[in-house]
């Protein structure tokens, strides 16, 4: 298995093409033809990026082609990888925070 191709499994919501995929994980410097040695860690912050992308657009289409993604779904896999991660930028933008609390 390469490098990419576990990828694809560490994002595991939606579908990420492959060019996607490779921008990914060239920004990360990952070799995505490299043999998958067992680095998860790794992979999982590289699809941190890749998840807060695939927020943005909840669907897609092109002519009769279309693909919907399930927000919910890309927003918890992003909390877990960030937590797992201490990824507290991802954190802080995706939990909701009480900023005030007024007593009656």
């Amino acid at each position: 298995m390469t490098k990419e191709e576990a990828f694809l499994n560490v994002v595991q919501v939606g579908s990420v093409d492959e060019s996607t995929a490779q921008l990914y994980l060239l920004s990360s410097k990952i070799n995505g033809e490299d043999e998958y040695t067992g680095d998860l860690a790794e992979l999982e912050k590289c699809a941190i990026p890749c998840l807060q992308s695939l927020l943005i657009v909840t669907s897609q289409s092109e002519g009769s082609w279309s693909e919907g993604r399930d927000r919910e779904g890309i927003k918890s896999r992003l909390l877990f990888l960030a937590k797992k991660h201490g990824d507290k930028s991802v954190l802080n933008e995706l939990t909701p925070t009480i900023k005030r609390v007024r007593k009656w």
